[in-house]
């Protein structure tokens, strides 16, 4: 089937691949190789549950991630082109693991779904102190209407019958719908950090539940513009929380040297471009310095951005990069006429019949 697709399936990265991940000319967006014009150039395949990067990365890890994948130049030995494979595969895991989502190849049907609030549920619950907002948030109606929702998505999974299994994803798109309506709502207004984290991924994961149903009911196209509107709002949202709270009114604060190591200048360029919807790169530090002064240096003695606002702002740029690379997935399974949940299936074939730790799936020209 994927070679009818007009996918090549391989279990290394081509040199020229990452020759081209290495000089900018190629992107890597969720586990989704794109060029310069946006188009799909292959698309890595591992299971949701990969040992090549175990958990989310810690702070100390986020300034390398957001800094982007960095090859040296190739050589032609299998060494280097092994280290250079090792690398992307690690970059991908971790951009995808601190993003809160997966490869676009996984991020799919109910066991996803269930798997991110189930997460989403453990981080609020180790926090020692609970607020009563975050009980609250635990307890609410919606939360109970969102594992409604894919309890609904998994029965239309197991359901013989077609036409159950249309009433099904029906039923489980008309809540996420409904949900993401709600989370929308909620997200202008909430301040605290911890409520904004759980309510923004709860918002994402309605949005791509409802983006599954629609696939899944045969309606490719409107499932891949709805992927893109629903990625168009969160990027407008995040680079207002990202902005308000890591850039402030004095992002110059932050070349302070306390924030070196979290804050690299890749990473200080990546927020402002983000926040700006601009590609001005190193630009940007010539107008900070310039507007560096006194004050700046006062305001930098009595504040401090704090380490859980610097990883928010973080995980928000990667995701950024998963929801680019999950939203050109649905236009390419629309252009196929392809479901999201067939698709993933035949390639989770592909690699357990390969025996493959990991699968590229290169598009031929």
């Amino acid at each position: 089937m994927l070679t009818d697709l007009g996918l090549q399936v391989a279990r290394s990265i081509p040199t020229d691949q990452l020759a081209g991940l290495a000089t900018g000319t190629l992107k890597l967006h969720g586990g989704v190789i794109r060029d310069t014009a946006g188009r799909i150039v292959s698309h890595l395949a591992m299971p949701a549950s990969s040992g090549l990067f175990n958990g989310i990365p810690g702070l100390g890890a986020v300034g390398t991630i957001i800094n982007g994948i960095q090859l040296q130049s190739l050589s032609s030995s299998v060494a280097a082109v092994k280290t250079a494979t090792e690398q992307v595969l690690s970059y991908s895991m971790a951009t995808t693991a601190l993003s809160g989502l997966g490869l676009v190849t996984s991020i799919t049907g109910f066991a996803f779904l269930a798997s991110r609030l189930k997460r989403i549920d453990q981080r609020l619950d180790s926090i020692e102190k609970q607020t009563k907002s975050i009980k609250r948030f635990l307890q609410s109606s919606q939360r109970a209407q969102l594992m409604a929702a894919i309890d609904h998505l998994r029965l239309s999974s197991q359901a013989t019958d077609e036409a159950m299994r249309r009433d099904l994803l029906l039923q489980s798109k008309h809540s996420f719908t409904t949900l993401v309506h709600h989370y929308r709502s909620q997200l202008d207004e909430i301040e605290d950090i911890v409520e904004l984290a759980a309510s923004e991924e709860c918002y994402m994961l309605a949005c791509i539940g409802s983006v599954m149903a629609t696939s899944d009911l045969g309606m490719g196209k409107a499932a891949s513009d709805e992927m893109e509107k629903h990625r168009q709002t969160w990027q407008t949202l995040a680079r207002q929380h990202c902005g308000r709270l890591l850039l402030g009114d004095d992002p110059a604060r932050l070349l302070d040297s306390r924030y070196t190591q979290a804050i690299p200048t890749a990473g200080l360029i990546g927020f402002l471009d983000f926040v700006n919807g601009t590609q001005r790169g190193v630009q940007w530090i010539d107008e900070l310095r310039r507007t560096l002064g006194k004050m700046t240096f006062v305001r930098n003695a009595y504040s401090t951005v704090e380490p859980p606002v610097i990883e928010y702002a973080s995980k928000l740029l990667v995701k950024n990069e998963v929801l680019q690379g999950f939203s050109a997935h649905m236009g390419f399974l629309a252009e196929k006429k392809l479901s999201i949940s067939y698709f993933a299936n035949q390639v989770e074939e592909v690699r357990e019949r390969e025996g493959a730790e990991f699968l590229l799936l290169t598009h031929l020209i």
